[in-house]
């Protein structure tokens, strides 16, 4: 068969071997690629590298905007609240930088739920790369549809894709994501937390100028009504391979508590709360935002070791609304170390040098509302669980980070998604989409805080799209903070909707109405 050849094969459960290099959970399928099987054939072409080792070879063709492994697998009923793992070994060169961000090297598993399609997928990879295991997974919800597809190959590039040990099973979250909660284990609440007023505000700005974040920007931002702002520790956003050097992490940690210090007093002197926000980790981050923490215990020391800094520093002050761990962990497979585990290890430094502050507990993949559904408790006294929304960010990020500007794109509205399907974006598709955080809280009685929110400036009815997000957040009883206060210029909400304009305006815009119509409701105590 020719190279590139998409095989759309229907793969019996339990008619294949047991998995080469884990266990767990239950086998769908397993493929070496080290004969040319009817798969290998029908994929690309069966090779042996100089090394020795046998592979599946997939060339990328300008002329197929596919080449590669594609199977159709049914699943079962009782998969569902289960998720689904891919693996396989891959190795590529000369891979051509595709003209879309989602494509590339593609290593994919799409489901289908009320008829949309449900994508997870690595983000774009190209160039060349040696043997590394790649692994994806994908959750699964009541009433998806019967059938997943996996892709495993090179779609819209050019370049060569070497693939084995191609392996995929359903597994239970827990496989994933260990519980550490007892069974039956109820969230509990100090009055201190129970009493506490509802708390409305925003992210800090991302410098802190004595100056002028001191003088003019709180108290600006207390006029305006808020009663809470995220105070973020923040450097080097967006890059990669950051914060390599743990040590000098640690003095950048150390010299940053003067500000916080700083902010708590102002806080505590304006009724204000405050939340402590680590928003970058040591170790940085690596291509598509996993955390290097969760792979290298080095960098895991380093941030038990910044708050046991950063809690000893400030323990006990009454403008401390809780302790933000981690801003947006985010690991796409299993990792060494938990993403959840880390940040219990960090809470229970925190609680031995401060038993009283609260804990402030975040989601994985950047802290998404849909990672809710596999979201484990945290058995410590007085924890508050954070989620982040940008939902969808065709919408909320357009014309961010290389993302094209849609004009046409509005809320409300009809519009297509990247992955294809047209959906209604308004006020019942964001609570669609806040479900799984809510049926958390509803389960397990959590307190939630919406730390990060928000929507390009530019985006048509940006404004009904906060309103109708806050209103949700206050029907749910959720605290919030938006995002951001003075920080760059695309979130603010001094600025008018031309994304040439990068002055304030001097007429409150539409969308700053709506955040201090929404900090009236802090004028009352409950």
């Amino acid at each position: 068969m020719k190279n590139g050849w998409v095989a759309m094969a229907v793969v019996t459960l339990g008619a294949l071997t047991a998995a080469a290099f884990d266990s767990s959970g239950t086998l769908l399928l397993e493929e070496r690629c080290d004969t040319p099987s009817k798969l290998v054939r029908r994929s690309g072409e069966h090779v042996t590298l100089p090394d020795g080792t046998a592979a599946l070879k997939v060339t990328g063709n300008e002329k197929r905007p596919f080449s590669g492994v594609r199977l159709r697998l049914p699943l079962k009923p009782e998969y569902a609240e289960k998720v689904l793992y891919l693996r396989a070994r891959l190795k590529y060169e000369n891979v051509s930088k595709p003209l879309r961000p989602w494509n590339g090297v593609k290593f994919m598993i799409t489901t289908r739920l009320n008829g949309k399609f449900q994508y997870h997928q690595r983000g774009s990879e190209y160039g060349s790369r040696e043997w590394f295991d790649a692994e994806i997974y994908a959750p699964l919800d009541p009433g998806a549809e019967p059938q997943a597809t996996f892709s495993i190959g090179l779609e819209d590039s050019t370049g060569t894709l070497y693939v084995r040990d191609i392996q995929a099973r359903v597994m239970n979250l827990t496989d994933l994501y260990p519980a550490y909660a007892p069974a039956g284990y109820r969230p509990q609440y100090t009055r201190r937390v129970l009493d506490e007023r509802r708390r409305r505000g925003t992210m800090s700005p991302s410098t802190f100028l004595p100056d002028s974040t001191i003088s003019q920007d709180l108290p600006e931002l207390k006029r305006w009504g808020a009663n809470l702002i995220r105070w973020q520790l923040i450097r080097n956003w967006g890059k990669t391979g950051t914060d390599q050097d743990t040590a000098e992490y640690l003095e950048w940690v150390k010299a940053r508590i003067p500000e916080v210090r700083q902010v708590l007093d102002f806080a505590v002197a304006n009724d204000m709360k405050v939340v402590l926000d680590l928003h970058v980790p040591p170790g940085g981050r690596r291509k598509r935002g996993d955390m290097n923490m969760f792979h290298e215990r080095k960098f895991a020391d380093a941030f038990l070791e910044a708050w046991k800094l950063l809690a000893s520093a400030v323990k006990g002050h009454p403008a401390l609304y809780g302790y933000d761990l981690i801003n947006e962990p985010t690991a796409w497979s299993k990792t060494p170390i938990d993403y959840l585990g880390l940040q219990y290890e960090a809470a229970k430094v925190v609680r031995a040098i401060d038993p009283e502050t609260p804990i402030i507990i975040e989601s994985n993949l950047w802290c998404k509302a849909a990672t809710y559904k596999y979201m484990q408790l945290i058995p410590l006294q007085d924890v508050i669980y954070q989620l982040h929304f940008y939902t969808p960010t065709e919408y909320t990020h357009m014309g961010v980070g290389g993302r094209k500007n849609r004009p046409e794109f509005r809320y409300p509205g009809k519009f297509r998604t990247t992955g294809g399907s047209e959906i209604m974006l308004d006020k019942n598709y964001l609570r669609e989409q806040l479900r799984p955080a809510r049926e958390f809280q509803l389960k397990h009685g959590v307190k939630i805080y919406v730390g990060e929110f928000s929507a390009v400036r530019w985006a048509a009815g940006r404004e009904q799209y906060l309103a109708d997000l806050i209103d949700l957040f206050e029907e749910y009883g959720w605290d919030w903070s938006y995002h951001a206060f003075r920080e760059w210029s695309g979130w603010s909400v001094e600025h008018s909707d031309n994304k040439e304009e990068t002055e304030p305006t001097a007429a409150p815009t539409l969308a700053k109405q709506v955040l201090l119509e929404a900090f009236k409701r802090n004028q009352s105590r409950p």
